[in-house]
C-alpha cells in the first residue's frame, strides 16, 4: 500500500511463506497472504509483495512454487527447502563475507557476476537494515537483524585493481573448457615484439591476485607448453567447435618441485634462494609463510632477518624484492644477486 513501510525483512517472509507451504498443501493466494499477515503481525502486507516475494522465490531461488487450477491454489511441487534456512545468522554473515571477498578482485566480468548472483541467491537482500534500533524496539527478531546488520558495518573489505578483459572472453573459455574445443585468438606477450595469433587446448583456469590467466598448451605438437595466459592479453578470441581435444592426464597446474607461495608463475627450474631484509621490512617478513620450506634466521646483533627456501619463481621473488628498497638484498644464488645489482644500478642512474 502506498506509505506503508514494514519493519519484516524479505527473509523473513521467505522463511514464512516457505513454512506455509512445506507441509505440501494447496493453499489459496488470500489464505497464504493472510497467515503471513499474521505471522508478521503486518495487517497492511499487500498481496503485490507477496506476488514479487513468489517470483523472486520462484526465479532465483529456485523454489518449485506452481499454481493448481483445479484447487485454485498454490503449492510445492515437490520437497523443497529454502536455501538460507540451512544456515544460522553468523553463517550467513560469513558468506556476505566470502560475498566482498570475492568482489574484492571484481573485474565486472561474466565469472565474478555469476559468482554474486549465486551468493544473492543464498543470501536474500534484507531492506530493513538502515532501520534505527528505535523504530523497531520490542521486537526481538528485528532487534537481532539490526545487530547482525551492525556486525556487518565492522568489516572493510579493501578493493583492489580490476583486470581489464574484452566482452565475452571468459564465457568463451568456459564453453571451450566444457567441451574441450579449441580456442583461437591473438596474444600479446612481454616476452615479443608484437601481437601473435595462438591456438590453444584450454586446460584451467587459474586465479592470481585478482587477475585470471588460462593454462592451456598449444595444439601445435612442435611448440613446447603448456603455459599460462593472462586473460587480459587475450583478443579476438575465437571458439573452435569443429575440433576437440583429449584432456592429457597431467593437465593440472602444478609443479612437484614448487613450493614458493609468490603467485601463479612458475619457471623450469628452481634456485635456493637466501634473502636478507633490514628495518621494517623484518616483521613484515616475518609476518607470513613465503616458501613451505622456508627457514628464517635472526641476527639481532646486525639487526637483519634472513630467509631462505627454495623456488622456481624468480621474477616474483625479484619483484618483492625490489618493493622493500633498501631494506632488502639478495645474498644467493649469485646470478640473482648480479641481477639485483644492475636493476639497482640502472634505478640510481
Amino acid at each position: 500500500m502506498p506509505g506503508h513501510k514494514t519493519t519484516h525483512s524479505q527473509l523473513e517472509r521467505f522463511r514464512l511463506i516457505d513454512s506455509i507451504l512445506a507441509g505440501g498443501d494447496v493453499l489459496s493466494f488470500e489464505n497464504i497472504l493472510d497467515s503471513l499477515r499474521l505471522g508478521l503481525r503486518d495487517d497492511l502486507l499487500s498481496d503485490s509483495s507477496l506476488r514479487r516475494d513468489f517470483r523472486y522465490m520462484k526465479n532465483e531461488l529456485g523454489a518449485p512454487l506452481a499454481y493448481d487450477k483445479k484447487l485454485h491454489g498454490w503449492h510445492y511441487t515437490k520437497p523443497f527447502k529454502l536455501p538460507a534456512e540451512a544456515f544460522s545468522d553468523d553463517e550467513i554473515l560469513y558468506l556476505k563475507l566470502i560475498r566482498g571477498l570475492v568482489n574484492q578482485n571484481s573485474n565486472d566480468d561474466f565469472l565474478y557476476k555469476a559468482f554474486d548472483k549465486l551468493l544473492n541467491k543464498i543470501i536474500p537482500a534484507r531492506h530493513a537494515e538502515k532501520e534505527t534500533l528505535k523504530q523497531v524496539q520490542g521486537d526481538s527478531l528485528r532487534h537481532a537483524e539490526l545487530v547482525s546488520a551492525s556486525i556487518r558495518d565492522r568489516f572493510y573489505i579493501a578493493p583492489r585493481p580490476k583486470q581489464l578483459i574484452d566482452e565475452g572472453v571468459v564465457e568463451k573459455i568456459l564453453e571451450a573448457i566444457k567441451n574441450n574445443y579449441l580456442l583461437d585468438f591473438n596474444y600479446f606477450s612481454k616476452w615479443e615484439p608484437e601481437e601473435r595469433h595462438r591456438k590453444i587446448m584450454p586446460f584451467q583456469l587459474v586465479f592470481d591476485s585478482g587477475s585470471m590467466y588460462l593454462y592451456a598448451a598449444s595444439s601445435n605438437p612442435r611448440v613446447p607448453g603448456p603455459r599460462l595466459y593472462k586473460l587480459s592479453k587475450m583478443h579476438n578470441v575465437q571458439v573452435i567447435t569443429s575440433k576437440t581435444f583429449d584432456l592429457p592426464a597431467n593437465f593440472r597446474f602444478r609443479e612437484a618441485f614448487e613450493e614458493g607461495r609468490f603467485g601463479a608463475f612458475q619457471y623450469d627450474e628452481a634456485y635456493d634462494f637466501k634473502l636478507e631484509f633490514s628495518g621494517e621490512a623484518r616483521s613484515i617478513v616475518r609476518e607470513c609463510v613465503w616458501s613451505d620450506n622456508q627457514e628464517i634466521e635472526e641476527n639481532q646483533k646486525e639487526g637483519t632477518t634472513v630467509i631462505s627456501f627454495t623456488s622456481s619463481q624468480w621474477i616474483p621473488i625479484f619483484r618483492w624484492l625490489l618493493s622493500f628498497g633498501e631494506n632488502a638484498r639478495p645474498l644467493e644464488p649469485d646470478w640473482f644477486v648480479e641481477q639485483w645489482k644492475e636493476t639497482v644500478r640502472k634505478m640510481s642512474e
